[in-house]
């Protein structure tokens, strides 16, 4: 047994050390491409946010998974030229809690919040997720009519 344990050790030690001195060279030379290519933030754009917290069900998993396929299949180009974000915020996070006020949060949300000239100017929670998540299809349905709806209104 002991055995085991100083080849985990070493293997451990070694995975670190290999980590520490790989990671920073990649991150380096993604920004500096990064940097290179990005494009300017529009001024006027939506964002849609899955707030979580820490400890979750699968069920909120699966709505946070469905969230982020829906958005990432039918909105690609508005999330490539920055008019849509999409993200996952923990509202356990101390600089985040801020959000269950501001939202009104009681659970797990999709909120879409529309942000023009840097100020969130209308905001809706997407509250039918819950009662959709048991078909992926309905799901995707409903997330990009309240999409597409806001995207229309701009």
């Amino acid at each position: 047994m002991e055995f085991f344990h100083k080849r985990f050790y070493l293997f451990f030690c070694l995975m670190l050390f290999i980590c520490a001195f790989t990671l920073p060279a990649v991150s380096a030379s993604e920004n500096a491409e990064g940097a290179a290519t990005e494009t300017p933030k529009p001024s006027h754009y939506l964002v849609a946010t899955y707030f979580h917290t820490t400890m979750r069900c699968p069920t909120c998993h699966k709505i946070e998974n469905y969230s982020a396929e829906s958005i990432q299949n039918n909105f690609a180009e508005e999330l490539k030229n920055g008019t849509l974000v999409w993200r996952a915020v923990n509202v356990d996070e101390p600089e985040n809690q801020h959000f269950i006020k501001d939202y009104n949060l009681y659970s797990k949300h999709l909120i879409i919040s529309e942000i023009k000239d840097g100020k969130e100017i209308r905001w809706k929670d997407l509250e039918k997720v819950w009662t959709n998540v048991r078909s992926e299809e309905k799901f995707e349905q409903y997330v990009v009519s309240e999409i597409k709806d806001w995207m229309k209104d701009n």
